[in-house]
């Protein structure tokens, strides 16, 4: 079992039997707050990354990348020989070498704030970096599929917002494959057919014809579902208010299938049999 971003907003739906048009239009907030709470608790060997770059001369901070979440290393090249750096806190960075000016190979770096590391000392020289980090995947909320529409009137444009005039449905365009079909972000609440689209900037309209499958699927939502599913209708029953105890049902059964992602994660990723042996029991 796997889950699209259309099939699991289905069956958020179908399992709290709410339709209503504000649940509806928190769907995507269920489901990226389910994906935080996973990521925040279970360090998964697939959401590693190396970033390569290069060090200014001079300039004591290295920028993050945008998806980074935190540090597994980080490490220059200095004469041909990869050299890693210690993390060291702000504070203990700041009183050792307090003269940003003083330059030379760097040793230490520390988070500075959520945009830069800081380097001690300051890097003499354009040292090539990598950075080994933790990431944040795309959410499956961003899964796309295209928007065919009719009687085109203007021009519709990349990265406005269109919305539907019966549904209320809203969402971004990302792309324009053609004057009538539109490469969009799916939207928590579904367009209808027949229903005009307006985009917020360019005012352009269109008339609802189809739209494409939804094929994408993330790596939790491919191989931790019910993890997913869970999550998100302890997301949707505390927005519903709903009874404590399909609230606990709901909550027993994500925090249940969260322990096996993560026995996944920090346990068989990281080991092997050749080097760990096979796990054993004691017999009953």
């Amino acid at each position: 079992m796997s889950f699209t971003y259309t099939e699991l907003k289905k069956a958020i739906k179908d399992y709290t039997e709410n339709t209503e048009v504000s649940f509806v239009s928190h769907l995507s907030d269920f489901v990226k707050a389910t994906e935080q709470r996973i990521f925040t608790t279970v360090d998964l060997e697939v959401f590693r990354k190396n970033a390569t770059g290069a060090l200014s001369s001079g300039n004591q901070f290295l920028g993050m990348p945008t998806d980074f979440l935190a540090a597994f290393s980080v490490s220059i090249t200095n004469s041909s020989t990869k050299e890693f750096l210690l993390q060291k806190d702000v504070n203990y960075l700041q009183e050792a070498y307090p003269d940003s000016s003083v330059t030379g190979v760097p040793k230490y770096y520390a988070v500075y704030d959520y945009q830069n590391f800081i380097l001690a000392p300051t890097p003499n020289a354009a040292f090539s970096s990598e950075l080994h980090y933790y990431y944040r995947p795309t959410s499956l909320t961003q899964s796309k599929f295209e928007l065919t529409v009719s009687s085109v009137s203007g021009t519709f444009q990349a990265n406005e917002t269109i919305t539907g005039s019966t549904s209320g449905a809203t969402t971004t365009i990302s792309s324009i494959t053609s004057a009538a079909v539109l490469d969009i972000i799916i939207p928590s609440t579904d367009f209808t057919v027949g229903e005009t689209v307006t985009g917020s900037t360019s005012g352009a309209t269109g008339t609802v014809v189809s739209t494409s499958d939804d094929t994408t699927l993330t790596y939790l939502s491919e191989n931790a579902p019910n993890t997913m599913l869970y999550g998100c209708l302890v997301e949707a029953y505390t927005f519903m208010k709903g009874e404590k105890d399909m609230m606990d049902l709901y909550n027993g059964r994500f925090i249940e299938s969260l322990g096996r992602v993560k026995d996944l994660a920090e346990a068989r990723e990281n080991a092997d049999a050749y080097r760990q042996g096979l796990p054993s029991r004691a017999r009953t």
